[in-house]
């Protein structure tokens, strides 16, 4: 497969700032074809496990492109490693559009929004408002908030409010962020982070690029709108296919909630694989299952 095409567009969360792309190309392309755009996971970079389901997708035909959100990787923005919820789905949505635009090389009428963790956040708040997608797939998704913040001991939860109150307030005095992990082992005396345990641990190495910076952290003002998000209850208004892979166990996402989000899409269907939340990537023991079954489904909706 040949290297990625990678540039930078516009953001319309302010003029000044650009959003970096890399687009994966099936060779020989002659015509427009289907366009499956990624998100990746919470605090995560396109660098990180998206490329072996990008490169699966362009050896079947289509294109793929991943991106940064703003304040992340290869993205512009300060401070580095902001998460903003409205935010990443504005910049989901001015990939989409850009994508939209250029019709030389992406069909318009096949654009697939695909989400990973977090990701999927955002693919299902795309499903319940823009009807002229052909379809949407998310891996272990976070498609609920405040589900997924009622997975938290009461204890961290409180310590984890704390510091993002205190690092707002800190953010109106220009002060440096405060910043909070996103994985680490949950051991006493270590930091506190916001997915513990070993299977994290693990699951993070299994993601992480070599030779390419990605930072283990957040500002901790990021988790401030994480509860209140919860794009599953509009999801209902979805109207194209939606295929969510559930994994048999997750401890990083709230998998009650994905199996109701597949019961509130008018469209949704599921695809159980085993194993846990990192077990979905290339390396984990569900990858070649994963992949097999969503290349099944985007054939089935883009023919």
């Amino acid at each position: 497969m040949a290297a990625p095409e990678n540039l930078k567009i516009p953001s319309s969360r302010d003029s000044n700032l650009r959003i970096a792309l890399s687009v994966f190309s099936p060779e020989h392309n002659l015509h427009p074809t289907a366009v499956i755009i990624m998100g990746h996971g919470i605090g995560a970079i396109k660098a990180g496990g998206l490329a072996p389901f990008a490169s699966a997708f362009t050896a079947h035909g289509y294109h793929a492109i991943t991106f940064d959100y703003l304040h992340f990787g290869e993205s512009d923005g300060q401070p580095r490693n902001f998460l903003s919820v409205s935010g990443e789905l504005q910049d989901f949505r001015d990939v989409v559009a850009w994508a939209r635009q250029h019709t030389e090389r992406f069909d318009p009428q096949r654009i697939v929004v695909w989400g990973s963790s977090f990701g999927g956040m955002h693919t299902t708040a795309l499903l319940a408002s823009d009807h002229q997608l052909a379809g949407g797939i998310a891996q272990c998704p976070c498609v609920d908030g405040l589900a997924a913040s009622m997975m938290q001991p009461l204890s961290k939860s409180l310590r984890l409010m704390c510091m993002a109150v205190w690092d707002r307030i800190m953010s109106f005095f220009g002060m440096e962020p405060l910043y909070i992990k996103l994985t680490g082992n949950g051991l006493r005396g270590s930091p506190i982070a916001l997915m513990e345990g070993l299977e994290v641990v693990e699951g993070w190495k299994r993601i992480t690029p070599s030779g390419v910076p990605f930072p283990n952290e957040i500002t901790a003002r990021s988790v401030l709108d994480l509860s209140t998000s919860r794009p599953v209850l509009g999801l209902k208004h979805s109207k194209r296919p939606y295929l969510i892979i559930l994994p048999t166990w997750d401890h990083e996402a709230p998998l009650a909630a994905a199996e109701a989000a597949v019961r509130e899409a008018p469209l949704g269907e599921a695809l159980r694989v085993p194993g846990g939340h990192f077990d979905l990537y290339a390396g984990g023991i569900s990858f070649n299952v994963n992949i097999s079954g969503q290349l099944a489904f985007l054939s089935r909706i883009l023919k």
